[in-house]
């Protein structure tokens, strides 16, 4: 398999693509130099020469948390297994990881410090030292303090590169950029006290007790191979696992039910169930009263919850009033409003009752009157779906035993509503108690989400924090945020930002950029300096990374020494720091800061596990007491304000959103008329092959997927299309070219690519240029702002003419 190449990944047409001019020779040419023959080809994996072993961990831009057993042959990497030191339930390690081999040898790879020559935009460099790079770099950075404070900087940050202390460290903004994978998180974790990313409550192991397992929107066999077993495990034990998704996946065709309602409808599927539960009584009164806040008060009028006007207590941390939460619940035996916390109350689900003059009603009550217009058959005609196929998925939810109800981050996540799915679907756990138990979970199950170990954070100065931004980053282009230097770790430019052509010319507009990363990919063309970071198998240090997830504490360990100029994540956020005269706040090296991390963890699960006990361990260790699978809020108490899961969003009333309210998506909607001109949705999903902007730069793994767009035949008829034709894929934002393939899987009204697609993937342009960008008017009352809406984005295709 060594020798297998994509012809579009050769050296040469890198070269060609990065531009012919004497300048553009330069970013590649001397760096590039020591990637030709076969000196770094993969075909080197059967050269004789000393040879060792290697035990490390695979990257954080995936949630497989694998460890892996790299063989090291006469100081190449020369090829990745899973590891063999951890239990075989853990042996696992997906073909992302296994062609780790191709993205460390990668022609894509940046191979030395860049300077841009020419436009921004353009993508010519020209090849510079590290001393020249840092020298601009901390020049820069002063510039912008000067001029405009700390706070004009903003580093966004991608899964990789990590430099995890360099906002605080230079009073950077960062972390505004929610816009993916927090979507249906902003509607689930206000009720339990998450902070976005609405994580289940329960690991995957635990499928094997679960009766009923519903997955929206995500396409776990792909998207969660090392979890793949989990799923078959609880098939074998008897679980009814339902898919729901517009289009047919992997993981549907091993489903017992594939429910395909149309794109960004879910909301309504569950807000429809939540009714017929409500109808059929089938809710868990004794939960309700002890674990929600269905029985507390509202006023009728203002929405407002009732509260008993208790003095707030004093947080004597930060010296301000808590959050008072006296709230009221009409008890039944004294017929008056009382504390939701008496004992002895017996405090009533329905009713209105008049409290000090005004009509109030408990959360329940008015989540009956909300869901009224909210009938099966209302959603199965907004779904494009049986009545009955709705009313049997909320009986088995409800009634079947165990249940868990999950949703991905690719799919309905990417419309412009999917927090009022969030919403809908934790009231569907709320009504019916079906978490907090084995069998029983909410949320995104990717990863496995097992148990977790925090580890010690490095001590910084007081006072050395990132600057508060009240700006989005996806909103910089509309909003001024104050920010004239942008810090770009890995693809962000490309990956966070919607309507590609209005982040061009917001990028124009910026002082400086700084692109650090490790591949010739997009965010690249608009910097004005490069730096190369290296992969985690290269590093300067025997070890730099401890990380704790999935069950295990895991160390990283230096397989060879860092090819071409290119420097460790912590080597370059150091040189960041040393430019502008800070580097004496960190560690003086990443083996300092990772022994640190863990020697000084003080979280209960890593009792026993320390630094050198990894090294011997061939660096991972299983966290303590982890037999069983993570059951979460087993005690069924909730980290918020009361406890309990809150699902009655007070400050969201004055958008209508207190309760889930279903709200038609920006643009794909039955009878928008931007439907006559673009008629079909352009679906972003997950794959196996990638994640978000990953991995792309892999020709093993281009060997199986070369960037296109899919059309299910009828749509290919329709317009006259052939497999393999160039289309134009566009609407009023902007365009890219690329081959078209007809796939049965597709829905006719959609159109599909894989998410994140590099504009190297394409004929011309990217992908970004046509995705929706649009603002919903509630956006600051979510937890993590409104989602970016990629998949809520009507295109039309056609033939590019002379192809």
């Amino acid at each position: 398999m060594s020798g297998a190449r994509n012809s579009t990944l050769t050296r040469r047409s890198f070269l060609k693509t990065t531009g012919s001019a004497a300048a553009g020779l330069a970013c590649v040419g001397a760096a590039g130099a020591a990637l030709s023959g076969e000196v770094l080809s993969p075909a080197t994996a059967n050269a004789a020469g000393e040879e060792k072993t290697v035990y490390t961990l695979h990257q954080f831009m995936c949630q497989g948390n694998c460890s892996i057993k790299c063989t090291v042959r006469d100081g190449h990497l020369a090829m990745i297994e899973p590891s063999d030191a951890v239990a075989p339930k853990y042996q696992r390690c997906c073909m992302k990881g296994l062609s780790e081999i191709e993205h460390v040898y990668s022609p894509l790879r940046l191979q030395a410090p860049l300077k841009r020559v020419g436009e921004r935009g353009e993508g010519n460099f020209e090849k510079i030292s590290w001393d020249e790079a840092m020298e601009i770099v901390g020049s820069e950075l002063k510039k912008a303090w000067d001029a405009y404070g700390k706070g004009s900087v903003y580093i966004s940050a991608s899964n990789e590169p990590r430099f995890g202390m360099l906002a605080s460290i230079l009073g950077a903004g960062t972390g505004v950029e929610p816009g993916i994978d927090r979507g249906i998180g902003n509607g689930v974790d206000p009720a339990i006290g998450g902070g976005g990313f609405a994580s289940c409550t329960n690991e995957t192991r635990d499928w094997v007790n679960a009766k009923t397992i519903i997955l929206g929107g995500i396409n776990f066999l792909e998207t969660s191979l090392m979890r793949s077993d989990d799923f078959f495990d609880a098939k074998r034990a008897g679980a009814e696992i339902i898919v729901v998704d517009p289009h047919f996946s992997t993981t549907a065709s091993k489903a017992n039910q594939w429910i395909p309602l149309k794109p960004g409808t879910d909301g309504a599927l569950y807000l429809a169930m939540i009714s017929h539960i409500i109808d059929n009584r089938w809710y868990d009164e004794e939960y309700m009263l002890a674990h929600t806040s269905m029985p507390f008060l509202v006023d009728v009028a203002s929405g407002q919850l009732l509260r008993g006007g208790k003095t707030p207590e004093t947080d004597p941390a930060a010296g301000e009033a808590a959050e008072p939460t006296d709230y009221l619940v009409w008890d039944t035996v004294t017929n008056r409003p009382v504390p939701y916390d008496d004992p002895a109350a017996v405090p009533a689900l329905e009713g209105t009752y008049e409290v000090n003059g005004a009509q109030a009603a408990p959360v329940f009550e008015q989540l009956k009157a909300s869901q009224r217009e909210y009938t099966t058959a209302w959603a199965a005609e907004k779904c494009d779906i049986d009545q009955e196929v709705i009313e049997q998925l909320a009986e088995k939810y409800a009634t079947g035993g165990p249940a868990y109800l999950c949703f991905g981050y690719g799919g309905s996540d990417k419309f412009s509503n999917p927090d009022i799915q969030g919403h809908a679907m934790v009231i569907l756990t709320a009504l019916t108690g079906q978490i907090g138990k084995p069998g029983a979970a909410l949320g995104h199950p990717g990863g496995g989400q097992g148990y977790g170990a925090a580890l010690a954070a490095w001590p910084l100065p007081e006072g050395m924090v990132p600057a508060e931004i009240p700006v989005r980053a996806d909103r910089f282009a509309d909003t001024d945020a104050g920010v004239h230097v942008i810090i770009s770790l890995g693809n962000t430019l490309q990956q966070y930002y919607a309507n590609m052509n209005k982040t061009r010319t917001w990028l124009d507009s910026l002082d400086f950029i700084l692109h650090v990363g490790m591949y010739d990919e997009d965010s690249v063309a608009f910097a004005d300096v490069v730096l190369p970071v290296c992969s985690k198998f290269e590093d300067t240090v025997e070890h730099s990374i401890v990380r704790g997830g999935y069950n295990h504490i895991q160390l990283s360990q230096k397989c060879i020494d860092p090819l071409f100029e290119a420097l460790p994540d912590y080597d370059v956020m150091y040189r960041i720091a040393q430019s502008v005269g800070l580097e004496s706040v960190l560690p003086a090296d990443a083996e300092e800061l990772a022994r640190f991390s863990i020697d000084n963890a003080d979280d209960p699960l890593v009792a026993g596990i320390t630094f050198d006990a990894l090294v011997k361990n061939n660096n991972t260790m299983p966290l303590a007491g982890i037999e069983e699978p993570r059951i979460g809020f087993a005690d069924l108490q909730f980290p918020t304000p009361t406890g309990r899961m809150e699902i009655y969003y007070e400050p969201q009333r004055h958008s209508g959103q207190a309760l889930p309210q279903w709200e038609e998506n920006n643009e794909v909607f039955d009878g928008n008329p931007l439907l006559e001109k673009y008629p079909l949705q352009l679906a972003q999903t997950r794959t196996r092959f990638f994640v978000h902007s990953h991995f792309r730069g892999a020709a093993w793994l281009a060997q199986f997927y070369t960037g296109c767009i899919e059309l299910n035949p009828q749509a290919m008829e329709e317009r006259g299309l052939i497999d393999g034709d160039i289309v134009e894929v566009f609407n009023d934002r902007g365009t890219f070219s690329c081959p078209v393939y007809g796939n049965n899987a597709i829905r006719p009204t959609s159109a599909r690519i894989y998410e994140a697609a590099w504009s190297k993937d394409c004929t011309s342009g990217n992908p970004q240029n046509v995705t929706n960008d649009h603002v919903n008017e509630r956006d600051a009352d979510l937890i993590t702002g409104a989602p970016i809406p990629f998949n809520d984005t009507l295109v039309e295709v056609r033939k590019v003419q002379g192809e």
